[in-house]
């Protein structure tokens, strides 16, 4: 009887520590994905912004805000089930190191310039294709 106590007593501090180790990774990964999802967002809220009345803007922005969190969340969990563990812990490490720190740091402009980019393209070639097939 002893040793099955000690056995369930043992396997419950291994599972509180990879649980704890768990709970870490994912905070650590929370801060990457805020940190990457927040520059896309900065972007994307610049131009819908502009279709919010100035006087109402500021509330806006607040309760948007107030529902990001939630998403990260989600997207921790989708971020491990499609990468891995293993994986992310890699991608964490590289951006612990001063190129990683630097992407992450231009990452806003990128964003910023790549959705630019993206529109501009769409307007000037992908419109008149799908102006081509939507008249035949």
């Amino acid at each position: 009887m002893k040793k099955l106590l000690v056995a369930i007593a043992l396997v419950s501090i291994s599972f509180s520590g990879f649980a704890q180790e768990d709970a870490e990774f994912k905070a650590e990964l929370k801060e990457l994905i805020e940190a990457q999802a927040g520059a896309t967002m900065d972007s994307a809220l610049d131009q819908v912004i502009t279709m919010i009345p100035a006087d109402k803007q500021e509330a806006f922005k607040k309760e948007v805000a107030a529902k990001m969190p939630s998403m990260y969340e989600k997207s921790v969990d989708l971020y491990i089930e499609v990468i891995g563990k293993e994986d992310l812990k890699k991608m964490l490490a590289f951006y612990d190191t001063p190129a990683g720190q630097r992407i992450l740091e231009k990452t806003p402009e990128l964003m910023t310039k790549s959705m630019q980019l993206g529109q501009t393209w769409a307007m000037t070639n992908l419109q008149p294709i799908i102006q081509k097939y939507m008249a035949q």
